[in-house]
């Protein structure tokens, strides 16, 4: 940053003053006298930065009632945030890390950045129970109550928890329930269903299914008789851009009767 002419101006009239009027002080060389004086100019100018071009934060809230959102970061790296989700993150990663605060859901598609020594920058969300940490990758951040998950798309993910730490590739999961990460492999392209309205099955169980409906729309499902859906698998794809409409899309896949009661959803076999 250049210097400020007025604090420039300041300190050389200080010098200029000080030797003509002090003839009792001690005199330095005038290379150190020199050295001085670009050290408290330094000082200065960095004061005069952060006085002047402090680093702000920016909190993006996507209300329930509202439609999802797209966030551009300044790094380039991009966010969808599903509607009451929100991210807090500064507005300036060149003078602070990559951190970003999400409450919520949101798909990330981050951009890669170098540090000074060609590095590469590390990009880190924090929620109320994960630190996720990527250097340049597409992935998915889901949560429902106490629990969390985070499937991988491209790339690499770091996943730690306060005393738990797994690596994710991608169409890997890690699920945090009941303290626990755990890990496990998933369809990836299926958690991405509720940004792009479109949910591809591939020999889809019904506990992916309990699973990704309570990730995605934040409820409850209970299985009704599990054991009559133990052979149903579902391949195929559903474009649903409600959960009404995908809810009502599943019944005749699952021959079941699906039923919404407040935060509840309820899966029941169809009678022969």
């Amino acid at each position: 940053m250049s210097a400020d002419p007025q604090v420039w101006a300041s300190i050389t009239e200080k010098y200029n003053r000080e030797e003509k009027t002090d003839k009792k002080a001690i005199k330095f060389p005038k290379p150190w006298r020199y050295a001085a004086a670009i050290i408290l100019l330094a000082g200065a100018a960095l004061l005069y930065s952060r006085q002047y071009n402090p680093t702000t934060w920016i909190t993006v809230q996507v209300a329930k009632n509202e439609t999802m959102k797209k966030v551009l970061l300044p790094d380039h790296s991009q966010v969808w945030l599903k509607p009451g989700s929100s991210i807090h993150y500064p507005s300036n990663f060149e003078q602070v890390s990559r951190i970003i605060d999400l409450k919520g859901d949101g798909f990330f598609e981050v951009a890669k950045q170098l540090d000074s020594h060609g590095n590469r920058k590390a990009f880190t969300i924090k929620t109320a129970a994960l630190s996720i940490s990527v250097l340049g990758t597409s992935f998915n951040v889901q949560q429902h109550g106490e629990e969390e998950g985070v499937v991988v798309n491209t790339g690499v993910v770091r996943v730690e928890s306060k005393n738990q730490v797994t690596t994710l590739h991608p169409g890997n999961r890690a699920l945090f329930k009941n303290k626990q990460l755990i890990a496990s492999t998933v369809n990836a392209s299926l958690y991405k269903g509720w940004m792009t309205g479109n949910y591809e099955f591939n020999d889809t169980s019904i506990e992916e299914i309990r699973e990704l409906l309570e990730l995605t729309y934040n409820v409850t499902v209970k299985i009704d008789q599990p054991e009559q859906f133990k052979n149903i698998r579902l391949s195929g794809r559903v474009v649903a851009k409600t959960e009404q409409e995908f809810l009502e899309l599943l019944k005749p896949m699952l021959s079941a009767s699906i039923i919404k009661q407040q935060n509840t959803i309820t899966i029941k076999p169809n009678r022969l």
